[in-house]
C-alpha cells in the first residue's frame, strides 16, 4: 500500500487554483462548485487532482479518460482496471492510499485535535478505554476505525464501540508530522508514506489547461 500526503497551505486561496477545474470533467467540476466554503472547495479540487494524477501515473490512462463507478454504499471504484484507492482529508492535509490488488481504507487527522470527552465512551470499546490516556491516544484508535470502515465501504453510522482496534486485521496507525494516519487493508502494516506538494500536482496538470 502506498499513501501520499498533501499538505494544503493555509494561505492558499481558491482564486489561485480555480483554473485547474478545467482539468476535470463537467461532472467533477460540479462537485467542487457545490462546496460552500472556500476551504472545502480547495480541498475538493486538490483531492480530485491528486486522485486523478496518481491513477493516471499508475495506469497510464489520461486523467480525462478515467471513469468511476460507485459501490453499494457509495464507495468509488475505477470503472475498469485493477487499482484500489481511498481518500481522506482533515484541516490542512489530504491523504490518498493506493493498492494494486485489494480493498483498502485510509484516514488522516490532526494529532492536536481537541476531542469532546463524551466522544470517548461513544467511540471506544471497554478495552480501548483502558488504553486511552489522552486525545492523541483517542485519535490513533479513531483513524484506524475509520480506515477499516472505509476499506469495507461502510460509513461511521454504526456503533464504533463494536469495532475493536486491537482485533482489526491489517490495520495500523502511523505518525506523520503533526498528523496521524490510519491505514487498513493489504500492505497496511508496512505502508509506504510519501508527501507531495500542491505545486507538484499542478505541474502534472499544467499541460492539460
Amino acid at each position: 500500500m502506498d499513501i501520499i500526503v498533501m499538505k494544503v497551505p493555509q494561505e492558499l486561496r481558491f482564486a489561485e487554483v480555480e483554473g485547474y477545474k478545467g482539468c476535470l470533467t463537467a461532472a467533477r467540476r460540479k462537485i467542487v462548485e457545490r462546496k460552500k466554503s472556500e476551504g472545502d472547495k480547495i480541498n475538493s479540487l486538490l483531492s480530485q487532482l491528486l486522485i486523478l494524477s496518481e491513477i493516471s501515473r499508475r495506469t497510464g490512462k489520461p486523467p480525462r479518460k478515467i471513469s468511476f463507478r460507485l459501490g453499494t454504499n457509495g464507495k468509488p471504484y475505477l470503472r475498469d482496471g485493477e487499482l484500489w484507492f481511498s481518500l481522506s482529508h482533515t484541516r490542512g492535509a489530504i491523504a490518498a492510499a493506493f493498492c494494486s490488488d485489494n480493498e483498502i481504507g485510509v484516514d488522516i487527522e490532526l494529532r492536536s485535535r481537541r476531542i469532546n470527552p463524551d466522544m470517548y465512551k461513544r467511540v471506544l470499546s471497554a478495552e480501548e478505554l483502558l488504553k486511552t490516556y489522552s486525545d492523541a491516544d483517542f485519535i490513533r484508535f479513531w483513524v484506524q476505525k475509520e480506515a477499516f470502515l472505509k476499506r469495507l465501504g461502510l460509513g461511521i453510522t454504526r456503533d464504533l464501540r463494536g469495532i475493536v482496534v486491537p482485533k482489526l486485521p491489517d490495520t495500523k496507525a502511523y505518525d506523520f508530522g503533526e498528523y496521524v494516519i490510519g491505514a487498513s487493508g493489504k500492505g497496511a502494516l508496512s505502508a509506504e508514506i510519501s508527501e507531495i506538494t500542491p505545486d507538484e500536482i499542478f505541474q502534472r496538470f499544467t499541460k492539460l489547461l
